[in-house]
């Protein structure tokens, strides 16, 4: 059996998996296969592919009739043999020659693990700026405590920072596109909480590209409130009542304008959540609405703290403790 199984379900951008490809001819660990399943209408794809035998490692399929994102990505996984399993999205590429090595290291050194990821660099394509998504220890240790934590953001990344065992019987949802990432890590990790990770940037991703999914959803309403709904749907119930899951939800109340279970419908979504739990999360929407009204009071004193450097301790110390939570405040509620 081959050790790990590269999937890269294509779509078009030939540019890009050309850069994806010749990542993976330049690795120095080489127990791999390379599995590519295209959903593209044309022959951009195939006749790309052409060109990158690796030895025979390489297995091309042209789906019959598309099947769209993500189910092109659970074909590409259900054609794998290996071991382990690599997705590596199309645009996406390893940033060094021993990033695959590396990514099959982490679950040969942490056995109890099922899933590991590393950290991700990001290259705007529309500025040039180079940055590097990479979690906190602090966000670590909720994961791996609360696997549901993620519900409040990524701290992962894409899928093509990750890597798995096949043994793994999960796939990705395909009646998602927003979260499905998401989704699939709580459902990995709820599985086997144990994961091993890297903070060394092993893949390099575009992000602010026309082309990318996530920027048809972005601040969508109705993506966003109907996926929020059905992974919160997937949720253990003894979870709900998590101030990272309720944060959420408030946050995305607050962001759209939700003041009643029926404000669900104005984007076509139906309420995922009991009238019981909505009163829970109104109550803290008016809470966070006070604190909100509240930094805003303060946020002259964050001129203030500017304006007078020299300002004895016992004055700049509270100062300081208003600015930071002012900052704090405008991050979670931009």
């Amino acid at each position: 059996m081959v050790k790990v199984s590269i999937c890269i379900p294509a779509y078009r951008q030939v540019e890009y998996l050309r850069l994806t490809l010749e990542s993976i001819r330049a690795q120095n660990f080489k127990d791999y296969e390379v599995v590519v399943t295209d959903d593209s209408p044309d022959d951009s794809v195939e006749n790309l592919v052409a060109e990158f035998p690796l030895d025979g490692r390489l297995i091309y399929w042209r789906n019959p009739v598309p099947l769209g994102s993500p189910e092109n990505w659970n074909e590409c996984i259900r054609r794998a043999h290996g071991e382990l399993v690599k997705i590596l999205h199309h645009d996406d590429h390893f940033t060094d020659a021993d990033s695959l090595g590396s990514f099959v290291a982490l679950l040969d050194k942490h056995p109890e693990a099922d899933f590991g990821f590393s950290a991700t660099r990001i290259v705007d394509v529309s500025g040039g700026v180079d940055r590097t998504h990479c979690p906190t220890e602090k966000q670590l240790a909720s994961l791996l405590e609360r696997p549901y934590s993620l519900f409040e953001g990524n701290c992962v990344g894409a899928p093509s920072a990750t890597i798995y065992r096949r043994k793994t019987p999960l796939e990705y949802d395909p009646g998602m596109k927003w979260l499905v990432d998401l989704d699939f890590y709580i459902r990995a990790l709820s599985v086997n909480s144990h994961f091993a990770f890297t903070s060394q940037p092993l893949i390099t991703t575009p992000t602010n590209a026309t082309h990318q999914v996530t920027e048809s959803c972005r601040d969508n309403p109705a993506v966003e409130l109907y996926e929020y709904s059905r992974l919160f749907s997937k949720l253990d119930p003894a979870w709900r009542d998590d101030p990272q899951v309720i944060g959420t939800w408030v946050r995305l109340f607050l962001k759209y304008r939700i003041r009643k279970l029926a404000d669900f419908g104005r984007f076509g979504v139906a309420a995922p959540i009991e009238i019981e739990y909505f009163e829970t999360l109104f109550r803290h929407m008016r809470k966070f609405s006070l604190k909100k009204l509240f930094y805003k009071l303060l946020y002259p004193l964050v001129l203030f703290y500017r304006w007078y450097p020299h300002a004895p301790p016992y004055i700049r110390g509270p100062i300081r403790w208003a600015r930071n939570r002012v900052i704090g405040l405008r991050e979670r509620f931009r």
